[in-house]
């Protein structure tokens, strides 16, 4: 019986620092992989916010400009004088200064002369803050800051009216600006603006 020894070494390598490395190289892709993914649903839902805050901002506006389209039906409607100039009646000259809008005023049964919100002096810092109440669903201004239920949202809203044909008498058409601005999630100030004209049903326009 032949017997062979071999004559070849075994070196044993250290691994503790190279498990070190490998052990930082993970956490580094790990955090990485994780972090990638939170910025981005963090973002996304950033920008989420913004559009629908720009969503409600924009009804805003339209709403403001509604409600004078119907305080401009209503007196057209109910304009008996010979010269059938009423059709401006409480709109002018208050909101030519600016105001605001409540659309939860029905005292008359219809959007009447309580609906708007005249600014002070022309100052429409006093009544510029839109105020929301969660059991409707509804948003209003106020001369004077409301309570419970209502709490202030970051919309404010100003209306302003613009005679187009100043020199005709009378006016026939006036320009109507909604302007509601807010604040986005990243502080920056935003802007939606609305423009309708309105006409006097009377005289023709002709």
């Amino acid at each position: 019986m032949i017997i062979k020894k071999s004559n070849q070494k075994i070196t044993q390598h250290s691994t503790r620092g190279i498990t070190l490395i490998e052990t930082v190289v993970a956490v580094t892709i790990l955090v990485a992989a994780i972090t990638g993914p939170m910025t981005l649903a963090s973002q996304s839902l950033r920008a989420s916010r913004d559009a629908r805050n720009e969503l409600i901002a924009t009804h805003l506006a339209e709403e403001g400009v509604e409600i004078v389209h119907s305080v401009r039906d209503n007196n057209s409607a109910t304009d008996v004088s010979a010269t059938h100039t009423a059709w401006m009646n409480t709109l002018s000259p208050a909101c030519f200064k600016g105001c605001g809008a409540d659309p939860t005023d029905h005292s008359t049964s219809v959007w009447g002369p309580n609906a708007l919100v005249i600014c002070p002096a022309g100052d429409c810092s006093v009544v510029q803050n839109l105020y929301y109440n969660p059991a409707t669903g509804l948003y209003k201004q106020s001369a004077n800051p409301l309570s419970s239920p209502w709490s202030i949202t970051p919309f404010k809203r100003v209306i302003t009216l613009q005679g187009i044909d100043d020199a005709g008498v009378p006016v026939r058409q006036v320009r109507v600006t909604s302007t509601v601005t807010y604040s986005s999630f990243s502080n920056t100030s935003r802007t939606v603006t609305v423009v309708d004209d309105l006409y006097n049903w009377f005289p023709r326009l002709n």
